[in-house]
């Protein structure tokens, strides 16, 4: 028996939509697509069962309460933990992971050591940064060789004093699959250790087994396996999870109220403060009863497969580019890619695939310490990251593949110059012709025309950069004459793009026919406020404000 993605990829109404028909979403890591049947029960609550949870008697109230109760018994099969009490429900992850480090507070005295690795999601390293600030503990970071942690030295920085051990079942950068035997050799040893596993990663591509697992508690939230935004799951061995000390009071997490103190009920309610998230578990509960319909081992096996041909295909064609810093084995979906090039912005790539209907991630995926320790290998503090699941096809990946090859092509810069050229080939005839062209063609002759502006090592000075704008961008003023001479540089090639059409504007002009273009109608006229992303706008805003600013000042 075979896999069939389509057939998969037929449940999740989003890739049926006209504007999507040609989508290649390939950002799973952030957050999943949603089945039919999760939209579904999230409006079927609204229509049939609305009522407030475990706070009144009546029949809707009845059945949001049964409803949330059936859920968590699924949740616990889900997770493989050994009883539904031992799963509270929460608004994701990172509120989990905050609710038991604040819980724990008081399991940590001044001295105690928190043990977290480098190549954590920041939602598992600010909550125990706090922790041990507040408690005058100390966090201590496992050893690690390229980013990744050596969990076979846990003995170097696992001792009497640790108290908690917080680690990811998977990294969100990486991808790599944390092999977790050892965690049984540091319970025998240290039986007091509570250990806390980030399995937000892990739950959309290989199942939990939470009980059998040498961890006392386990997150994870519903949007990164198909579920809805807005719900996650705590796991907690019995009795841990009923005795935290909980995060939000109020409502119905209490046994008894007096005026001065209140004592909170022994179970997972006592973290379920508030009116619950009921429709996100409705759509949580349609999300756990697909999941029971899916053949996962064979999901598991297409998924490695699509995974090792991702890397095969990226290392064939683009390993004069692209530098991968992943490998497909032991790995939930995930390729990380850095520039070879100095001069080739991963941003300005992601933003190029966007043009091509690609949807890809560029950044430091909320996981600055870990790009910190990678930085001395690969002298980058971000990447390009490619995340799959099971409804992602070769196809997809092919045209990753052809779309990055074009990119690259394109940005190939043929005749560096120091300066751009103020010619004819620039003027206003030529940025009108743009209006002629199709988008595409008006966004290649974009990159074509940042590929001209060469680097000015010179100019790459603190007080010449200009604030605002996501990628780095350096502009030089000369007055000469009552006329103005600009010189720019950037590491994004789609920010030069803007710039060249900026500059050809006002580059060698006076304040008088500077200020009489109107620069903003232009660059409407040409619909980059309308294609290009909010962040790129940006960049063009605050350069265009940087330039004015030197046109207006006095000299």
């Amino acid at each position: 028996m075979n896999f069939d993605p389509a057939q998969f990829k037929s449940h999740f109404p989003l890739f049926a939509q006209p504007q999507n028909q040609s989508l290649v979403y390939l950002d799973n890591a952030a957050t999943t697509q949603k089945p039919q049947c999760v939209l579904d029960a999230i409006g079927d609550f609204y229509l049939n069962a609305n009522g407030n949870a475990q706070r009144a008697s009546h029949r809707l109230a009845r059945l949001a309460t049964a409803l949330i109760e059936d859920t968590r018994v699924m949740a616990a099969n889900f997770l493989g933990a050994a009883s539904a009490n031992e799963v509270a429900f929460t608004q994701g992850a990172t509120q989990a992971l905050n609710l038991v480090a604040f819980g724990l507070t008081d399991y940590c005295q001044p001295g105690d050591e928190v043990v977290v690795s480098h190549m954590e999601h920041h939602a598992n390293l600010l909550p125990w940064q706090r922790l041990v600030q507040a408690q005058q503990c100390h966090l201590q970071f496992f050893p690690e060789e390229k980013g990744l942690p050596q969990w076979h030295r846990w003995p170097e920085v696992i001792t009497s004093q640790t108290r908690v051990l917080a680690i990811s079942a998977a990294s969100n950068v990486l991808g790599v699959i944390t092999d977790l035997s050892w965690l049984a050799d540091i319970k025998r040893q240290y039986p007091e250790l509570l250990i806390v596993l980030d399995a937000s990663q892990l739950a959309c591509h290989q199942p939990l087994h939470a009980d059998q697992w040498p961890c006392d508690f386990l997150v994870c939230s519903a949007h990164k396996f198909y579920g809805p935004t807005g719900v996650g799951l705590l796991y907690g061995r019995e009795p841990l999870l009923h005795t935290l000390s909980p995060l939000v009071v109020g409502g119905e997490m209490v046994e008894r109220v007096e005026r001065q103190h209140s004592t909170y009920v022994d179970s997972v309610h006592r973290l379920e403060a508030g009116t619950t998230s009921m429709a996100a578990i409705a759509g949580l509960q349609a999300c756990l009863s697909f999941w029971q319909q899916q053949p996962r081992q064979l999901i598991m096996d297409y998924e490695a497969h699509l995974l090792h041909y991702l890397h095969e295909q990226v290392e064939r064609h683009l390993s004069s580019q692209l530098q991968l810093l992943t490998s497909p084995h032991k790995n939930v979906g995930i390729a990380t890619c850095v520039s070879c090039d100095d001069e080739q912005s991963m941003s300005d790539l992601a933003d190029y695939l966007d043009q091509q209907d690609i949807a890809v991630r560029v950044g430091d995926h909320c996981a600055q310490p870990l790009w910190a320790s990678m930085r001395s290998y690969y002298q980058r503090d971000k990447g390009l990251r490619v995340s799959l699941s099971a409804y992602n096809t070769r196809d997809d990946i092919d045209r990753l593949i052809v779309a990055a090859t074009d990119f690259f092509q394109l940005t190939v810069s043929k005749t560096p110059v120091a300066m751009v050229p103020v010619t004819d080939t620039f003027g206003d005839l030529q940025w009108e012709g743009l209006l002629d062209l199709p988008w595409q063609q008006r966004y290649k002759t974009l990159l074509r025309w940042g590929s001209r502006i060469s680097p000015k090592p010179a100019i790459r000075q603190p007080q010449l950069i200009v604030k605002g704008c996501e990628s780095q961008v350096w502009l030089s003023t000369v007055k000469h004459q009552e006329r103005y001479y600009f010189e720019l540089d950037s590491d994004s090639n789609v920010i030069k793009g803007l710039a060249v059409l900026l500059l050809v504007w006002v580059n060698g002009r006076s304040q008088q026919e500077i200020m009489a273009i109107d620069i903003e109608g232009r660059y409407q006229q040409l619909g980059f406020d309308k294609y290009l992303s909010q962040s790129r706008m940006n960049g063009f805003k605050a350069l265009l404000d940087a330039i004015m600013a030197k046109v207006n000042q006095s000299y």
